[in-house]
């Protein structure tokens, strides 16, 4: 008996509910359980059928539970189910159950534990895991590109396959137009051919998105046709809700997603929440974006720039030699010609006491007009434009090694059709300024200049055996090197080409190479 008392009161304490059944009627039930079921008076339970409290979708569970229980003698884990309480509210439990006798009749008693914090806090995890994992799979996805056409296309599909968002949303992404007030369509997903904003570009301040954009906040709209902000309607128009949210980057809009949802899905916080961190990521893209495609705008500009200073380069360098030519070198040509005429002239005896003079005026005629061609021929080698890229680095080569006593090797066939006159402008110049490099700091015995082509791109190597450098290490543009290197890959990137170096410190020999189309 005393035993029995005891169990009674462990029952009656237990901070679990716990209910006896016999005969499909509950015929006890502990304090715990009035609370669980939200009753007061116990009389309010006993007699009732258990299945009154239980969702019928989980009644085949339990019946197949309670025969493994009661006829099989099987031990089965614990089931979790939701509860109807008398007052109308529900609870989620965990029940395990246990046959014993009752009165001398069959009987099961049920246990159950409330579990609906725990399941809402496994709610809540779940709920940030897909957020997560969709804010994960969003920046993945944008952080793959820099075209922005091609992040907001494939954002706005990821955003519209969010498992929050039920799978029936549709979406639209604006961008605002830096020099107006408009907000023209960048892309879009399930909008019909009658939606106003396929035909013209909302304003600032104008409809939900327009709103969203000059209040630079969040637009929630619950009912499309009873909102008086929703102002661009149009006949058709189906029944939905919008969630407008705007874009920005540094305290600056840059858009607005607009992600549309049927009337019946319910907008809650988390939906709300999850669309605002998506936004943000995609104003980051969008920002990244924009100031790649300004570094390519600016990229070209400069491009074009040194295109221009080297073929302006180029005809100065043209026209002082031409200069040279036409009146240094005709003056030159006079002034021997005259001088020897000066001499045919003289009477014998005064040829005598002047011949050394004139020999020297001679010599020194002939000394500077050899001078004169050198420095046209640095200006604009005639072979050049004669001879072509091959020829020309051949003749270059042979002046460098006798002047510098490096032996300089050129192989390689002219191209035919020979290149344009400013890619072998490029390409000679690039071929100069590497082996003025290698003559001032590589302390090289051989160079191996080789020309290769196929039928897309033409490659130029300047190969020495000297010491090597770090390419990577930093150089002042007014050290010799740094600079040198830096017109080398203007000089390539001005006719569309592209110029590299590989070299070590550690290791002996430096390769130059440029490539560029043919």
């Amino acid at each position: 008996m005393e035993n029995e008392n005891d169990f009674r009161l462990m029952v009656e304490l237990s901070p679990s509910a716990i209910v006896i059944i016999c005969q499909d009627e509950i015929v006890y039930v502990n304090p715990a359980g009035l609370l669980l079921f939200g009753v007061r008076d116990v009389e309010d339970l006993l007699g009732k059928s258990l299945w009154t409290f239980i969702h019928p979708r989980y009644k085949p569970i339990i019946e197949k539970r309670n025969k493994q229980v009661m006829d099989e003698g099987i031990k089965i884990p614990p089931l979790e189910l939701r509860l109807s309480r008398l007052d109308g509210e529900s609870t989620e439990v965990e029940t395990t159950i246990n046959p014993f006798k009752f009165n001398g009749l069959p009987a099961f008693q049920a246990t159950f534990q409330d579990i609906t914090t725990r399941k809402y806090v496994e709610e809540q995890i779940r709920q940030r895991n897909i957020e997560l994992s969709a804010l994960n799979a969003i920046a993945a996805t944008v952080s793959q590109t820099l075209d922005l056409k091609t992040i907001l296309d494939e954002a706005l599909d990821e955003v519209l396959h969010l498992e929050l968002l039920g799978g029936d949303a549709q979406g639209m992404i604006f961008l605002v137009e830096d020099s107006s007030d408009l907000l023209w369509l960048a892309t879009h997903r399930g909008a019909l051919p009658n939606h106003p904003c396929l035909k013209r570009s909302p304003r600032l301040g104008e409809c939900l998105c327009g709103l969203a954009a000059q209040l630079s906040e969040p637009v929630i709209s619950e009912d499309c046709f009873h909102d008086e902000r929703h102002t661009r309607s149009w006949a058709q128009m189906p029944a939905h809700k919008d969630v407008c949210l705007p874009l920005t980057a540094h305290g600056k809009v840059l858009g607005v997603m607009d992600v549309r949802l049927p009337a019946q899905k319910e907008i809650s916080e988390n939906v709300v929440n999850l669309l605002a961190a998506v936004a943000d990521q995609i104003s980051v893209a969008i920002e990244n974006a924009r100031l790649f495609q300004e570094v390519q705008q600016q990229n070209e500009r400069l491009r074009i720039l040194s295109t221009r200073l080297v073929e302006a380069e180029e005809n100065e360098r043209k026209r002082l030699s031409r200069e040279l030519h036409d009146q240094v070198g005709e003056g030159l040509t006079a002034l021997g010609i005259n001088l020897n005429i000066i001499r045919k002239q003289l009477p014998g005896q005064a040829l005598e006491s002047i011949q050394r003079y004139l020999e020297d005026s001679f010599a020194l005629v002939e000394q500077t007009t050899d001078r004169i061609r050198g420095v046209m021929s640095e200006l604009r080698p005639p072979i050049l434009d004669d001879y072509g890229l091959v020829a020309a680095l051949g003749w270059y080569a042979e002046q460098f090694s006798s002047r510098v006593g490096v032996e300089v090797v050129v192989s390689g066939l002219e191209p035919d059709p020979r290149l344009s006159s400013p890619v072998e402008n490029a390409l000679f110049r690039i071929a100069a300024e590497a082996l003025t490099n290698i003559a001032k700091h590589a302390q090289a015995s051989q160079v191996t200049i080789r020309i290769e082509y196929t039928n897309a791109f033409l490659r130029l190597e300047i190969a020495d055996d000297g010491i090597g450098f770090n390419p990577k290490s930093p150089f002042r543009i007014d050290q010799d090197k740094g600079w040198g290197l830096m017109t080398m890959t203007e000089r390539a990137e001005s006719v569309g080409g592209s110029f590299k170096v590989e070299s070590s410190s550690a290791e002996k020999g430096t390769r130059v190479i440029a490539e560029v189309p043919r």
